[in-house]
């Protein structure tokens, strides 16, 4: 913490580098927490940020967790690069109706921000109340992951855990926000579109603290395509991929395929791969929730049946309601609509589906659908990812 109080009651923020002087007098005084009250140490060294500390191991709750001199020095970075938008801007204050003490807040116009640099695990029940509790006292809370929480497995795909799609949430499922004060920059996943379990898709937007401004840090991001090439690839390592070792959700879709229509877990076909951008609710994998459709418009198909949207949503939900498929977060019909939607116009642009009227469709030619060898389902794949 930056935070402290004297005896008289003087607050003093801790920002900088001190000389030798001046270092000696600031551990000469005795400081208190503006929080608990209870007495502190001040912390100064050549080799890390200055900053106080509790003198005594004691439940303070202004101070939630012990914090890291990545998480102190981002801090620090964070408080000063507010200032410089001109913002009236705060460090550690005490937001006493709620009981917590955000890392930063600022003044933008009419609106209070808070914000909180995340570095340390945090419980998805710790992240919804001390966002609710901001929330509830005036304050519009934005929160930023440390960006050594931050895995890049290609140009477009990412490492994301539970911990990281929680902040998504929070953020009104637009983007996660990531800062190094290493590299003094902030790093904004967007359009993310998750693969399996770990291995999502997203772009990601660079932003260095220097040119970065709040817009750039607190507004979403336009829509953009998704670079299908890249998505491919991931279809074609996934065909390569060893299918020993599966979730219960993914045996039952190899197995479903293999005893309908005789295909093998590999050659799953192009169609239950789709990127479709609402996804994110789903955390099963896209080939297991988009394979339950694509069965499904099959089975209707051989009837003769049309494929209602509004019949597909249904079926979805029974097969959530079966565990058959899982969510990632709260069921939500809206965006599992948008999800089946998306999923369903992208196939009529591959020719896959027809619609005949508003949101019902049939398939074009069932026979042509299904690919038995890799080398027909991989031109398959080229010609549906658009190559």
């Amino acid at each position: 913490m930056f935070s402290a109080v004297t005896a008289e009651g003087q607050l003093v923020q801790l920002a900088g580098r001190y000389s030798n002087q001046k270092a000696e007098e600031l551990r000469q005084t005795r400081w208190y927490c503006p929080v608990c009250g209870g007495e502190l140490d001040v912390k100064l060294g050549p080799q890390k940020q200055p900053h106080f500390a509790h003198k005594k191991s004691r439940l303070c709750p202004g101070e939630p967790e012990p914090e890291s001199e990545y998480h102190l020095e981002g801090k620090r970075q964070l408080f000063l690069w507010l200032k410089a938008q001109r913002l009236t801007a705060n460090l550690e204050p005490y937001v006493k109706s709620a009981g917590q003490r955000p890392d930063l807040t600022a003044i933008n116009g009419e609106e209070s921000l808070a914000f909180e640099f995340q570095c340390a695990n945090l419980s998805a029940e710790s992240l919804y109340s001390r966002t609710e509790g901001l929330k509830k006292a005036g304050l519009r809370p934005f929160w930023i992951i440390g960006a050594k929480r931050l895995k890049r497995l290609s140009a477009h795909f990412f490492q994301l855990s539970a911990f990281h799609w929680q902040f998504f949430e929070v953020n009104s499922f637009s983007s996660i926000l990531f800062y190094c004060p290493e590299a003094r920059s902030f790093y904004k996943l967007h359009g993310i579109i998750p693969f399996y379990t770990g291995y999502s898709y997203a772009e990601m937007k660079i932003i260095p603290l220097h040119k970065a401004t709040l817009p750039d840090i607190c507004l979403a991001e336009g829509s953009r395509n998704v670079t299908l090439s890249t998505w491919k690839r991931a279809v074609s390592g996934f065909r390569r991929k060893n299918s020993r070792f599966l979730s219960k959700e993914a045996r039952l879709i190899q197995r479903l395929f293999y005893e309908r229509h005789q295909i093998a877990f590999s050659l799953l076909p192009s169609e239950v791969f789709v990127p479709a951008p609402a996804g994110f609710m789903f955390s099963s994998p896209v080939f297991v929730w988009q394979g339950h459709l694509y069965l499904r418009f099959m089975e209707l198909s051989e009837k003769g049946a049309p494929i209602r949207l509004a019949d597909m949503v249904r079926f979805c939900r029974r097969k959530i309601f079966d565990r058959d498929i899982r969510l990632r977060f709260e069921y939500n019909e809206e965006h599992i609509s948008l999800a089946i939607k998306q999923y369903t116009d992208f196939l009529c642009l591959q020719d896959f589906l027809r619609e005949t009227e508003n949101e019902v469709y049939m398939l074009t030619s069932p026979q042509k659908k299904l690919f038995r060898t890799a080398e027909g389902l991989l031109q398959r794949d080229r010609i549906f990812f658009g190559e």
